[in-house]
């Protein structure tokens, strides 16, 4: 019998020499689509020009950085809930692929860190506005901690720690907030290609999850390649996690890292005006019996 697998491997690699990236053609494509009907009706709440060209710069790069200003003590509330939670087993799942506690996630930080709502301030309100022509909704919040890997550990999958590309539609963006206080890129930042470099890498070499093989395999880790995020706790990133490829940075022994991330999708309607995490059901990927 035939491999099953093979017309998806061909359609992947079809996918990573024509748009650069791993997404199915048809994604690339039909998401496209969505966001340039998006942009082209006028938004309820035009977007501050504040926005504009962040909003630019995470379509032309796949990844845009910012400081949204955020009122004084709201980070330390953020980091307060994330400690209360994330030693709570009634609260938290482990997902990690091998060693599960090396990745754990708090289930529903939205419904039991509120003050979360506050990260999506008016800067941040006005990027995703431009990004989106005001017509997008939160798909899912998450908060995460990732502890050290030991050497022998680090060539496998645990929580993102290998290259890849995330298989969403290209129209998906994520904001990531920093919220542990001095990340380096020696301590574990996440770390990103932007989309031009990321193209390059898809068209020589790079195969999949971790594994790459000619110029890609020598240009991955290329300290004048790639981006880390080690802006300040407080400081936020939008990234195209489709577009980019990225990776978890592994925290240095005795150590871990927190993170808040938002991921927002298109939407057929303008926002409303109230709380953007209103009614928002918990994620259902973050679960028992699930690996991150």
């Amino acid at each position: 019998m035939g491999d099953d697998r093979v017309p998806g491997l061909v359609a992947l690699e079809a996918a990573r020499l024509y748009w650069g990236n791993d997404a199915w053609h048809e994604n690339n494509r039909g998401q496209q689509r969505v966001l340039a009907r998006s942009r082209s009706v006028p938004a309820l709440v035009p977007a501050d020009p504040v926005g504009h060209p962040l909003a630019a710069e995470a379509e032309r790069n796949g990844f845009a950085v910012l400081d949204p200003g955020y009122r004084s003590g709201l980070i330390e509330e953020v980091r307060t809930g994330y400690e209360k939670l994330i030693d709570d087993p009634s609260a938290t799942v482990d997902m990690g692929s091998r060693i599960k506690d090396a990745v754990r996630y708090v289930l529903d930080p939205a419904g039991r860190v509120p003050v979360l709502a506050e990260l999506l301030n008016d800067p941040v309100l006005s990027v995703l506005d431009a990004y989106y022509g005001g017509r997008w909704r939160v798909q899912h919040v998450r908060m995460w901690r990732i502890s050290h890997l030991p050497p022998s550990e680090r060539a496998f999958h645990h929580y993102g720690n290998l290259w890849h590309c995330d298989q969403h539609p290209i129209s998906t963006l994520k904001y990531f907030v920093q919220i542990s206080d001095g990340v380096t890129a020696e301590g574990g930042a996440f770390r990103l290609h932007p989309v031009p470099s990321t193209r390059r890498l898809m068209r020589s070499g790079f195969l999949g999850q971790g594994w790459a093989k000619g110029p890609a395999r020598r240009r991955l880790d290329a300290p004048d390649r790639v981006v880390p995020f080690v802006a300040p706790a407080g400081h936020g990133a939008f990234v195209n996690t489709t577009r980019c490829l990225h990776r978890a940075g592994i925290p240095p022994e005795g150590t871990t890292r927190g993170m808040v991330q938002f991921t927002f999708v298109p939407a057929p309607e303008a926002r409303h005006l109230g709380d953007p995490l209103a009614g928002l059901a918990p994620d259902p990927n973050v679960a028992e019996g699930r690996t991150a």
